[in-house]
């Protein structure tokens, strides 16, 4: 593992990653928000993410419909009120046509998030992974790992 270190405007993320782990900012967000993934495989990604609005924190997150906690905890490591929170949600996908005519049937997927909530001044981290229940156990421990190591250092605590 080698680690990734993650500038946000309040703090330093450091995510001990695979070798050759790319994280991709993702483009579009409004003001203040950033969220950086890592697919892992189809159907798994970390994320380091952060902004001022409610998905970043723990109460944003869960008002899915078909969510189930299976812990809530605080994280003082992390930092003041920190929160891991893992949580299972069944997600319905459409059935798709793919690149090349491909047709992917319509299906249920449950997932697993594992997330780190540190909430800020100006911008709340939302740090973890989301993966297919079903995923090999070695995708699902990988991700639990890469989390059990995070580093925030917050500038604004």
């Amino acid at each position: 593992m080698e680690d990734q270190v993650f500038e946000f405007d309040d703090a330093t993320v450091t995510v001990p990653s695979p070798e050759g782990a790319q994280f991709s900012d993702l483009d579009g967000l409004p003001a203040g928000d950033r969220h950086l993934t890592w697919t892992a495989a189809p159907g798994a990604f970390f994320m380091v993410s952060a902004g001022p609005g409610a998905g970043y924190t723990p109460e944003g997150m869960l008002n899915g419909e078909d969510l189930s906690v299976d812990s809530d905890a605080a994280a003082p490591l992390a930092g003041p009120d920190a929160r891991r929170v893992a949580f299972r949600e069944t997600k319905h996908r459409s059935r798709r046509l793919e690149p090349g005519h491909r047709v992917v049937p319509e299906r249920t997927v449950r997932q697993l998030s594992d997330l780190l909530f540190v909430p800020g001044e100006h911008q709340h981290l939302r740090v973890g992974y989301r993966v297919e229940e079903d995923a090999p156990e070695e995708l699902r421990t990988l991700l639990a790992r890469m989390l059990d190591g995070v580093e925030v250092r917050r500038r604004d605590a």
